[in-house]
């Protein structure tokens, strides 16, 4: 599994056309079960090309918390169209997504963040040699 896409796209025809903004420095990836890593690691980083380079990441679990858009993409949904937030009437013209995210959308998206991270930890103290070193936070993903 992969934490994130290796490039970024939006769609310019729904459904049938892409377009590719940018590709990625950088993915991390976990290969199940691990003993198959090396020959995975080779076909994948041969597919993609020099970039983005293929680093390890020891489990599936850490790279699946890590996934920041397990995290943006609902907590912009939840800021922009929850009842406290929008009148539930029709909008002039289709907003941006990212267009709009003020201070409520910032204290869902840090809340989503805070518990993932909570997870994490609570896993980690229930497993011992549970490696979810990966499973970072919003910021951290970011930065």
């Amino acid at each position: 599994g992969f934490e994130t896409l290796p490039w970024a796209c939006r769609f310019t025809e729904w459904g049938r056309k892409a377009t590719v903004l940018g590709t990625k420095g950088s993915i991390l990836a976990a290969v199940t079960p691990p003993a198959k890593t090396p020959k995975a690691f080779a076909a994948l980083q041969g597919l993609l090309g020099v970039f983005p380079n293929v680093a390890q990441s020891p489990t599936n679990l850490g790279i699946s918390l890590r996934n920041p858009g397990a995290v943006i993409h609902p907590g912009v949904m939840y800021g922009r169209w929850c009842s406290e937030k929008w009148d539930g009437k029709p909008v002039a013209e289709k907003p941006l997504f990212y267009q709009g995210v003020e201070d409520f959308s910032e204290s869902v998206l840090l809340g989503l963040t805070n518990e993932v991270q909570a997870v994490k930890k609570k896993m980690e103290a229930m497993i011992p040699g549970l490696d979810l070193k990966d499973a970072v936070d919003l910021k951290q993903w970011y930065m």
